[in-house]
């Protein structure tokens, strides 16, 4: 883990979601859990090393986000969507896919049960835990059950997956005028380091950079539909946005395919069609990890 300040550490470096957690004069309070049971226990092992974990909070619906919670014997706290979404999960499928991220990770999902939020909130809520407040804002965008996380006492934001840094965005459930509306409320937030969903740390310096890149999605399958393409023709010659960013750790292989689903989702969105069918292979939501 990387100390970010004296009571925050977090992880940027493994598959899945950033995540990482506070220490309390009261404990510890997580923040996200680990996409793969392996992770998921050194990081139960590095907690452990500074206190009882009291709280999870999971910031948004997709499994990168909650799958390692069932690896933590604490309550967590989400959006009242991430339960829902995390209810109707097929878990036999979950776990099959989680299974195949590498040897090590199948044994360790036996019996597998998800660790679903228990405390839920609609538009915010503020948790104190000893000495710090933790104050969780719901910013829809990269999906519509979003939240920022605000950790007052540090000056630490964990902004989910409304900020990938530096690597490649995934719009495949993306409400992009929301997405920019949350870029701006983040904006005002008195507070400067972030932790993204993705990507390295950053501050706010670029939100510029993730919102423009967002408006030239849109732009773009704008201009397709305006030049009455169809949906499955919009999702094709994305190589100027396909290069512009790698993709994150051990989801090379996924590129065409996000491109792809990126790009329905926003031809739909700006058609009003409605939501595109999600495919097997899609490892960030929850159906489909």
């Amino acid at each position: 883990m990387r100390q970010l300040t004296s009571n925050v550490y977090v992880e940027t470096e493994v598959r899945g979601c950033n995540h990482g957690f506070v220490t309390t004069s009261d404990g510890v309070v997580m923040i996200d859990s680990p996409h793969k049971p392996t992770d998921a226990l050194k990081l139960k092992a590095e907690i452990a090393r500074h206190g009882p974990l009291r709280y999870i909070i999971n910031t948004e619906p997709h499994g990168d986000h909650w799958s390692g919670n069932a690896f933590f014997d604490a309550p967590v706290i989400a959006h009242e969507g991430v339960r829902t979404r995390i209810l109707e999960t097929d878990m036999a499928e979950h776990v099959e896919r989680v299974a195949n991220f590498g040897p090590e990770e199948a044994p360790l999902l036996e019996g597998y049960t998800p660790n679903v939020p228990v405390i839920t909130f609609k538009n915010g809520m503020t948790l104190r835990v000893g000495d710090h407040t933790f104050r969780m804002i719901h910013m829809p965008g990269h999906t519509l059950y979003q939240a920022a996380i605000v950790i007052e006492e540090e000056g630490v934001v964990f902004t989910s997956d409304n900020i990938f840094h530096k690597v490649q965005t995934w719009l495949h459930e993306a409400n992009p005028d929301l997405w920019l509306s949350a870029l701006e409320s983040l904006r005002g937030l008195n507070e400067d380091i972030f932790v993204p969903g993705h990507g390295d740390l950053c501050d706010k310096s670029y939100l510029d950079e993730q919102g423009s890149f967002i408006l030239e999605w849109k732009e773009y399958v704008k201009g397709a539909i305006d030049r009455g393409m169809t949906r499955d023709e919009a999702a094709l010659n994305l190589n100027g946005l396909i290069d512009r960013y790698p993709m994150d750790v051990g989801q090379a292989a996924l590129a065409p395919m996000v491109m792809r689903i990126s790009a329905a989702n926003l031809y739909d969105y700006l058609t009003g069609a409605g939501a595109p069918p999600q495919p097997p292979s899609l490892t960030l939501r929850p159906r489909g990890v």
